[in-house]
């Protein structure tokens, strides 16, 4: 399966992650937040990266672990928390096999990666080092309108290397909170944040770099692919100081609850 294939590529692109992947709103942090178990202490980032996603949970005082199954993304991420002095327990571990032990962690989470492991093995294996009642949240950002015409980037380009999509159903939230109610988890719910990006060319060229589908082009392609990108944004950009698009955090969550 071809989304297999670049889930195993990010590793090499660890630095552009840390250079060119952007925080999520804080907005999605207070969901998160207000849906914690009461005194919900220890909580799990599962496919981490470079701790993006990761570094933003500390901020509660949480006892804050992260693992993904790339050994130079959790490189990357325990050099940040090095470079910052956040106290992260990172490690090396793949969704369908967790380092942890059972019911270790009152919530778990997932940004941005789900699509990679939308299934029953991984579903398992979440609900297995969860708490009894412990939350289970996932999201990921979409674009809430077509970029427009005039800013975007031309569909040929991609088709020209290749470039994989993700089946649009794996980033979908009624497939996802359909999939989480036939997991067994309960009071699933979504949710839906819009907010507005101001973003460079050089922001979005960069931000190209760290797709699984970029690492798998040859050396020549990659320069190819960036030099067509960055010279049809630059024309697209003109004047003006940076692009501004308008996305939307979309977030899909449920608790485990077992009888005691």
């Amino acid at each position: 399966m071809e989304i297999d294939t670049i889930k195993k590529q990010f590793g090499n692109e660890a630095a552009n992650y840390t250079k060119f992947r952007k925080p999520y709103p804080q907005e999605l942090y207070d969901l998160l937040f207000s849906l914690f178990p009461q005194d919900g202490k220890k909580i799990l980032d599962i496919a981490c990266g470079t701790g993006k996603s990761t570094e933003p949970l500390l901020l509660s005082g949480l006892e804050v672990f992260g693992c993904d199954h790339d050994e130079l993304m959790i490189e990357e991420a325990q050099k940040q928390s090095e470079i910052k002095k956040l106290h992260i327990d990172y490690s090396v571990g793949d969704a369908e096999k967790l380092p942890y032990e059972d019911n270790s962690f009152d919530v778990v989470t997932v940004g941005t990666a789900f699509h990679f492991f939308v299934n029953d093995k991984s579903m398992s294996e979440i609900k297995r080092v969860l708490k009894n009642k412990g939350l289970f949240f996932v999201y990921w950002t979409l674009s809430v309108k077509d970029t427009p015409e005039e800013d975007s980037i031309p569909g040929s380009i991609f088709q020209k290397y290749g470039w994989i999509k993700i089946p649009s159903e794996l980033r979908d939230l009624e497939n996802i909170s359909s999939f989480l109610s036939k997991s067994g988890l309960k009071k699933v719910s979504t949710n839906q944040i819009p907010f507005s990006d101001n973003t460079t060319v050089d922001e979005r060229v960069g931000s190209l770099t760290t797709s699984g589908t970029y690492e798998l082009l040859s050396e020549e392609n990659k320069k190819k692919f960036l030099e067509e990108v960055r010279d049809i944004l630059n024309k697209k950009l003109g004047s003006r100081p940076y692009f501004t698009l308008e996305e939307e955090m979309q977030a899909c969550c449920g608790f485990k609850e077992e009888l005691i």
